[in-house]
C-alpha cells in the first residue's frame, strides 16, 4: 500500500483515493439498481389478468396512449368503421357492442375529418385513455406516477457519491493536485445520477412479463410472420399492433400504415425506455419504459 505524501488530499493519494471511490460509486450503483427493480416490483397480490380480449390496454401497457390510438384504429379500420388518408381519419360507421370505450371514443371524435397526431389530445379519447390507465395500474402492471417519483428518488444515492466526488475534486485543485482522472470518473457517476433521477419504468416487472408471455403465445402476429389481418380478423390486427408496434401493421398492411401516416422504422426490436414514434416492440407508438436500472 503507497504512503500518502505529504500534501496529498485528505492525506490520501490519489491512487488510493480513486480506488476506493470506484468501488464505493459501483457498490452503490449495485445497490440502487436493486432498489430501483424492488420498487418496479411492488409485490402487491394481484390475480395476473388476461389480456388477450383486452388488445386496446394491451397497447397501452406496451408502448402507451399513441400505441393504444394506433391498436384501436387497426381494429376499426379491419372493420370499417374508420377510413384514413395521410394520417386524417374520418369515422365511417358506428362501433359495435364489441368495441371498447376508446373505440367509441375515437367514432364520436372523428365524425369530422380528423389528423391521428391530435386525437390522443382530444377529451372524450384522453377520458377513455385515462381509463385504461387506472385499470392497469390497479391491476399491478403499470406503475402510478407516486411509485415512479420514489424510483426516481433513488438516484438522489448516486448524487450523494457525485458530491463526494466534486469535494475531492475541488480540494484537489485547490492543493495544486492532478485530477484528470477523478474528473472522468465524476463525470460517469453525475451521468449515471442525472439518468436514475430523470427516467423511471413506466411498468411493473409483473407487466413486463405478461407482454413478453403474450408475445411469446401470439407470435403468429409478429411482423416476421406477416400476417393476413383478413384471415385472422380484426381482433388479431389490433393484438398484433398491440404487442409489436406499428412495424406489424407496415408488414402486413402498408397501405393501411401509409393511410395512417405511421412512421416506418426498421426492425421490431423491444426497448425498455425512452419514446420512439410509431416503431416496433416496446418503443413503438411512444414507449414505456420496461422495469430495471
Amino acid at each position: 500500500m503507497a504512503l500518502a505524501a505529504a500534501g496529498d488530499t485528505w492525506g490520501i493519494d490519489g491512487t488510493t483515493f480513486l480506488l476506493g471511490y470506484g468501488v464505493l460509486a459501483v457498490g452503490v450503483f449495485i445497490a440502487s439498481v436493486r432498489a430501483r427493480r424492488a420498487l418496479a416490483d411492488p409485490g402487491q397480490k394481484h390475480v395476473v389478468p388476461d389480456l388477450t380480449g383486452r388488445h386496446n390496454d394491451v397497447a397501452y401497457l406496451n408502448g402507451g396512449a399513441d400505441l393504444a390510438v394506433c391498436s384501436a384504429l387497426a381494429r376499426m379500420r379491419v372493420q370499417g368503421l374508420v377510413a384514413a388518408h395521410k394520417g386524417t381519419i374520418t369515422a365511417t360507421g358506428r362501433p359495435g357492442p364489441d368495441s371498447d370505450e376508446l373505440e367509441r371514443a375515437i367514432a364520436f371524435a372523428t365524425a369530422s375529418p380528423t389528423p391521428r397526431a391530435r386525437l390522443t389530445w382530444l377529451r372524450p379519447v384522453r377520458t377513455a385513455l385515462d381509463g385504461i390507465d387506472r385499470r392497469l395500474v390497479a391491476e399491478g402492471l403499470l406503475l402510478s406516477p407516486e411509485q415512479r417519483h420514489r424510483i426516481r428518488l433513488v438516484g438522489l444515492w448516486m448524487t450523494a457519491v457525485a458530491g463526494f466526488g466534486l469535494l475531492r475534486l475541488l480540494a484537489g485543485i485547490a492543493d495544486a493536485r492532478p485530477v484528470g482522472f477523478l474528473v472522468v470518473a465524476l463525470l460517469i457517476v453525475a451521468v449515471v445520477a442525472a439518468v436514475q433521477l430523470l427516467q423511471a419504468p413506466r411498468r411493473t416487472r409483473t407487466g413486463d412479463r405478461v407482454l413478453a408471455t403474450m408475445r411469446e403465445q401470439l407470435d403468429r402476429y409478429a411482423p416476421h410472420n406477416r400476417p393476413d389481418w383478413a384471415l385472422y380478423g380484426a381482433q388479431a390486427a389490433a393484438l398484433g399492433v398491440g404487442l409489436f408496434g406499428a412495424q406489424a401493421l407496415w408488414a402486413s398492411d402498408p397501405a393501411m400504415a401509409d393511410a395512417l401516416a405511421l412512421q416506418r422504422l426498421s426492425g421490431s426490436g423491444s426497448s425498455g425506455s425512452g419514446d420512439s414514434s410509431w416503431s416496433g416492440g416496446d418503443s413503438g407508438c411512444g414507449s414505456s419504459s420496461g422495469c430495471g436500472g
